[in-house]
């Protein structure tokens, strides 16, 4: 598994995305091109949830394939409702 690659090609695919409806499906969607490294998509918790402030929330998510672990870091607006991706790591 060339985690370099996979990294590069996620963040790719990630800045090209047009909507951020939904962006633990669009990981999910963009990890899909590398199953054969990764493995099949198993399960998606939650690690961590922390105030920024007032309206921010950050919320950490454990993607878990049958091969690795990608920790996506989201950053939640309460009062708009959007999301933002704040960084991803894989383990």
């Amino acid at each position: 598994m060339n985690i370099k690659k996979i990294k590069l090609d996620l963040t790719v695919n990630l800045l090209n995305q047009t909507s951020n409806s939904n962006i633990l499906q669009n990981v999910q969607e963009a990890m899909a091109t590398w199953s054969a490294d990764v493995g099949n998509f198993v399960d998606t918790t939650i690690l961590n949830n922390s105030g920024i402030n007032s309206d921010l929330v950050k919320h950490t998510y454990a993607m878990q394939y049958e091969n690795c672990t990608l920790n996506v870091d989201v950053v939640h607006n309460q009062k708009t409702s959007s999301q933002y991706l704040n960084g991803f790591s894989l383990v």
